[in-house]
Parts: C-alpha cells; sequence; structure tokens
C-alpha cells in the first residue's frame, strides 16, 4: 500500500506537458501579427504596406517562422543595427516570400523570391543594407517595384 500511495504522489507532482503551448508558434489566426510587435504603414510607389517591424535580435531571428499566411499587403520589415551585409533562410517558414534588402537611405538594393522551408539557400543581400522587407512570393513584382526603388516611412533609428 505504501508503495502504490508513493506511485500516485509522484505521478500526482510530475508536471503536464500535454497543456504547455509552444511560446514561438503563434497560436491566433495564421495571418494575425505576433502580440507586442508594432507595426508601421510603407509606401513603396503607389503600394501601401502594413509591417510588423522586428528591431531586436531575438524577435529578427523568428521572423516569420510557423506563420501558415500572411495577410495581403502585410509583411515584416527588420531593422538591424549596423549597415552590413544580411542573409536570410527559410527555416520553419511555411510560405513563399519575396524579401527586399533596403539601404540606410531607403533604395532597395536587390530583391529575392525565397522557398517556403528552404533550409540551404542562402538568401543574401547584394551590398550592406539597414533594412530588409518581407512580402508575400511575388508581391514586389505584382506591383512593379524594382531595386533603385524608394520605400517611404521606414523609421529611421
Amino acid at each position: 500500500m505504501h508503495f502504490a500511495f508513493c506511485i500516485l504522489l509522484v505521478l500526482a507532482c510530475r508536471p503536464s506537458v500535454s497543456n504547455r503551448q509552444s511560446p514561438i508558434v503563434n497560436r491566433q489566426s495564421p495571418e494575425a501579427p505576433r502580440p507586442g510587435l508594432p507595426t508601421v504603414e510603407l509606401r513603396i510607389k503607389d503600394a501601401h504596406v502594413y509591417a510588423e517591424v522586428v528591431s531586436q535580435p531575438e524577435d529578427r531571428a523568428l521572423g516569420l517562422m510557423f506563420r501558415r499566411s500572411l495577410a495581403p499587403d502585410s509583411g515584416m520589415l527588420f531593422i538591424f543595427d549596423a549597415d552590413e551585409p544580411q542573409r536570410f533562410w527559410m527555416k520553419n517558414t511555411l510560405i513563399p516570400l519575396s524579401i527586399a534588402f533596403i539601404t540606410r537611405d531607403s533604395l532597395i538594393t536587390n530583391i529575392l523570391e525565397m522557398a517556403a522551408l528552404d533550409t540551404t539557400t542562402p538568401y543574401l543581400s547584394s551590398k550592406p543594407v539597414r533594412y530588409a522587407l518581407e512580402m508575400n512570393s511575388g508581391w514586389f513584382q505584382a506591383k512593379g517595384i524594382k531595386p533603385g526603388d524608394t520605400v517611404r516611412g521606414i523609421p529611421h533609428n
């Protein structure tokens, strides 16, 4: 009887993992912005973009991982601490994206198409940049946006 009581006590005191939620996965709508991230409205030519802003290393590292979709004309603006060559990858990123690399002066240097869940291709800026803007795949091309265009509304630090 003492043995059975000890087993029950151990099982009762064991932490339950079935109710835990991953702190990384966005449990809201798959298109919902992450809570707590600031947003900004950007303009490129005649197009308007509503972008979540990530400027902290841990937020930049998570990016758009685990999202199932991205609302039309919505994206994520990455702000870096210095003008440096930037490298992106698509680990745990479930949706195909387009990325525009942007200089401190708000000029787009290059735009790349990124395949969902591609963990082998490095997506590189063509020169040192201060910002990157991720959008749904094909968004920049559909809007006629190309390298050399200016992004207006970026919060400069």
